[in-house]
């Protein structure tokens, strides 16, 4: 039988957990009725957006301005094969194209699964491919309304076990310093491929 001690901090506990959860959802919710208007720019696909990267700060499409934006829509619970081997692919191209023009290259990944890939998640998932990469989430509404910009999936596709998963964009989208549309890459496309792609741009200035 529990002390009256035991009982007191079991008590406190359940009470910290709960208000930590009414917590985050308030924060959801009102993130959610809070959304900044997006626009295209003028693009067919893609355009602004305003996220949280792996450290849990805001993040805003104008602070990649001047660089070349590889955009690529997945979620950690992607099989290693699909997003993972796409996500490798990017950090391979970062070393391909050298430090001084990789400098001008911002390969983001964005999760289409932001209740379970929290700042943390994303940080560590991004860490096993290398220094270079971005990620980011938000909450559901707003990974819909840019997703939606960029043309990615936002399906969510039942697992047995009542598990699912995000299914996650066939290509990846390419936004020039002006940040006006410039392309896709497959995401099967090697880390050759996409280096020799963002060469290309980079060497006709679009």
């Amino acid at each position: 039988m529990l002390s009256k001690r035991d009982r007191f901090i079991l008590i406190v506990t359940l009470v910290i957990v709960v208000v930590s959860t009414l917590a985050g959802y308030v924060g959801y919710r009102i993130f959610d009725r809070m959304l900044p208007p997006l626009t295209t720019y003028g693009n067919e696909v893609g355009g602004s957006f305003r996220l949280i990267n792996g450290a849990d700060g805001s993040v805003l499409d104008s602070d990649f301005r001047g660089r070349w934006m590889l955009v690529y829509f997945g979620s950690t619970h992607c099989p290693d094969t699909v997003c993972g081997a796409t996500m490798a692919s990017m950090a391979k191209a970062m070393d391909i194209l050298g430090p001084a023009k990789a400098h001008h290259v911002a390969p983001i990944f964005i999760s289409l699964d932001p209740m379970r890939d929290t700042s943390d998640v994303l940080r560590t998932y991004t860490l096993r491919f290398g220094p270079r990469l971005f990620s980011m989430t938000g909450s559901p509404k707003m990974i819909e309304a840019v997703a939606r910009e960029y043309h990615a999936p936002y399906v969510r596709q039942p697992l047995e076990g009542g598990d699912y998963m995000m299914e996650p964009a066939s290509q990846i989208v390419i936004m020039s310093p002006t940040e006006r549309y410039s392309g896709t890459i497959p995401t099967t496309a090697t880390g050759q491929e996409i280096a020799d792609r963002i060469e290309q741009l980079m060497a006709n200035g679009k």
